[in-house]
């Protein structure tokens, strides 16, 4: 060693709102997760014919149920987004009717993987839900992920209804 000390700088982590102009570093993410998900289910469209109408099906979800859709920057790179639905109401006729947040995607690019950047967003899917009053944050995740579902798992979500499918021939 020459005896200098080099610091580096942390990495710089930015969690903010969807612009208008961020919608191709939007649609490169949800075709990252397309293409991830057909890996467990092979029933998604091809990640190449996700384009601009796909953002504004999210938009209008998030209109419908005062929602958010927030884009992770790591260095001023996007690495992630997620997007929360806060108030999205029950609709099972034998139970009370109530309101609960929803993280209806979630996903963090291939690269950016397993350094924790998604229990970020995560975080602030759940900060968005509290303080919209959410009492619940819920979360779906295919069942051959088992990767998601113990990162989701690890941050506290449980199980609560289990959709089960058969193939008929």
């Amino acid at each position: 060693m020459n005896g200098k000390l080099t610091l580096t700088k942390p990495p710089t982590l930015e969690i903010r709102d969807y612009r208008d102009q961020d919608e191709a570093h939007l649609i490169k993410l949800i075709r990252e997760l397309q293409s991830h998900e057909t890996e467990f289910y092979d029933r998604m469209i091809p990640s190449g014919d996700i384009s601009g109408w796909y953002v504004n099906d999210l938009k209008k979800d998030c209109r419908a149920h005062a929602g958010h859709i927030r884009i992770g920057w790591l260095e001023n790179e996007p690495i992630g987004y997620c997007v929360t639905l806060t108030k999205v109401p029950n609709e099972e006729a034998d139970e009370l009717p109530f309101d609960y947040a929803y993280v209806s995607e979630i996903a963090i690019s291939k690269s950016a993987r397993g350094k924790g950047l998604g229990t970020h967003l995560l975080t602030d899917a759940e900060t968005l839900a509290q303080t919209a009053g959410a009492k619940w944050l819920r979360i779906s995740v295919l069942a051959k992920n088992n990767i998601a579902r113990e990162v989701y798992s690890r941050y506290g979500f449980e199980e609560h209804l289990i959709s089960m499918e058969k193939p008929l021939k």
